[in-house]
C-alpha cells in the first residue's frame, strides 16, 4: 500500500512526464487515474498533485463515492457497465468510456434523454477479439456508424480499448486503434479522445497515438482487496 505521500509523488511524477511528451509530440495526453477500491485520502492525494480525471471501474462505486470526490477533477466511468446500473452513471459522469455494444449505447441514450441531458461516451473496441474482453470489433463498429449516430442523446467522443499482454500483439492493436480511429472521425466530428494504455503498456500507446491513459497502479500501487470471507464447513 502506499503512503499518501507516495501518491502525490507518483501523480506529480507522471503529470511532468505527460508534459514533457505532450510537448514534443504536438498533442495534449490526458491522464485518468483508476480509482477501483481507492479512498478518499487518496484520491484527494493525487488530485492535490495534479490529477484531473479520476476513473471509476464499479457503477456502486461510482454511486457511492461520488459526493466525495475532490472538487473540480472530471468523472469518468471506465468499467463494464450492465443496463441494471446505467441509472448510477448517467447524466452523472462527464464521460463514460465503456460504450461496449449498440444496446447498451442505446439504454444510455434513452436514459440521458429521459434526464434531459446529452452523455458524453467513448465507444469501447475489442481491438483484440479476445473472448474475455467486452467491446465492439472493428467491423461491428464501422457497421454501426449509420445506427450510432440516430442516437440524439449520446455525443461520441472517441473510443477507448484494452490492449492485449503480448509486446507485439499489443502494438499492432494500438496501431490499428489509432487507424480506426482515424477512420471513424470522419463520422463524429466531436470525436477527441483515443483512450488506450494502462501501467504496464501506456508508454508505447503514447509512441503510438494514443491521447488519454488510465493508470492505477502507477499512481496509488497495488489494490489492497478485504479477504474474502472463511465458509464454515
Amino acid at each position: 500500500m502506499q503512503t499518501l505521500d507516495a501518491i502525490a509523488e507518483n501523480t506529480a511524477a507522471l503529470v511532468k512526464y505527460l508534459s514533457a511528451r505532450s510537448a514534443a509530440l504536438g498533442r495534449e495526453i490526458y491522464l485518468v487515474g483508476a480509482v477501483k477500491t481507492r479512498t478518499a485520502a487518496e484520491i484527494s492525494a493525487a488530485a492535490s498533485a495534479g490529477l484531473k480525471i479520476i476513473g471509476e471501474n464499479s457503477p456502486q462505486e461510482f454511486r457511492d463515492k461520488f459526493s466525495s470526490y475532490p472538487a473540480g477533477v472530471e468523472k469518468h466511468f471506465i468499467g463494464h457497465l450492465q443496463s441494471n446500473k446505467i441509472k448510477y452513471v448517467v447524466g452523472k459522469a462527464d464521460l463514460i468510456q465503456s460504450g461496449d455494444s449498440l444496446a447498451l449505447l442505446a439504454q444510455i441514450s434513452a436514459r440521458a434523454a429521459r434526464l434531459g441531458v446529452v452523455q458524453d461516451v467513448l465507444a469501447e473496441v475489442n481491438i483484440s477479439g479476445e473472448h474475455a474482453k467486452h467491446g465492439f470489433s472493428p467491423k461491428e463498429l464501422t457497421d454501426s456508424v449509420s445506427k450510432l449516430k440516430t442516437l440524439e442523446n449520446v455525443r461520441f467522443r472517441g473510443l477507448m480499448a484494452v490492449l492485449p499482454k503480448e509486446r507485439g500483439a499489443a502494438e499492432a492493436c494500438m496501431d490499428a486503434m489509432r487507424g480506426l480511429y482515424g477512420t471513424l472521425s470522419v463520422f463524429f466530428p466531436d470525436f477527441k479522445y483515443l483512450s488506450v494504455g494502462m501501467t504496464d503498456d501506456y508508454v508505447m500507446a503514447i509512441e503510438r497515438g494514443s491521447n488519454m491513459i488510465r493508470l492505477g497502479r502507477a499512481i496509488f500501487g497495488e489494490r489492497n482487496y478485504p479477504p474474502s470471507p472463511q465458509l464454515t464447513p
